[in-house]
């Protein structure tokens, strides 16, 4: 193949198949100790997740709803059978926000380990599961900006310049 185009077609058992790039990734997730705990697969760039992201955002305190009256012990269960079904609710609720947001894979990613509702560092897990998600959108947001602005700029400067008027030279 000559030039990739964002596509292509391959042969897969004698059926002909279309390969798009729809910029997904895969995004291994790692402890500070370097271990990976999960994997995840996202389109970092697509302009669609900041407005969901906005929108889990914005939900998160319908997520943990379940838990404003809730006793639960530190070793996760609770003090009463209410106790244990209102964190799975929240959990439910969660896992059901994240999914939504990447498309269905993000909380087994995240969660698989360790429990989204476990304290670390004076947050919940999730928070802090979510608020590095929500970087590394960003810095994905603003690198691919930066190429397509580079883009546009091979493409306009001849007419900011005038070097357009009579043609190439």
């Amino acid at each position: 193949m000559s030039e990739y185009l964002g596509y292509e077609i391959v042969n897969d058992s004698g059926v002909e198949t279309l390969v798009v790039d729809d910029g997904a990734e895969r995004v291994p997730i790692k402890n500070k100790f370097g271990e990976e705990i999960g994997v995840f697969y996202f389109q970092p760039t697509d302009i669609g997740i900041i407005k969901r992201f906005n929108e889990v955002a914005d939900r998160f305190q319908d997520v943990v709803a379940p838990l404003e009256n809730a006793n639960i012990n530190s070793d996760g269960t609770g003090v009463e059978s209410n106790d244990v079904a209102a964190l799975e609710e929240a959990e439910k609720r969660l896992y059901d926000m994240c999914n939504y947001l990447f498309g269905g894979n993000l909380a087994e990613a995240f969660f698989g380990k360790m429990n989204p509702f476990s304290p670390v560092g004076g947050n919940f897990y999730c928070e802090n599961a979510l608020n590095a998600v929500s970087q590394y959108i960003s810095n994905r947001m603003d690198a691919e900006a930066k190429k397509i602005n580079a883009r546009v700029e091979r493409y306009t400067h001849g007419l900011r310049t005038g070097a357009h008027k009579n043609g190439r030279k």
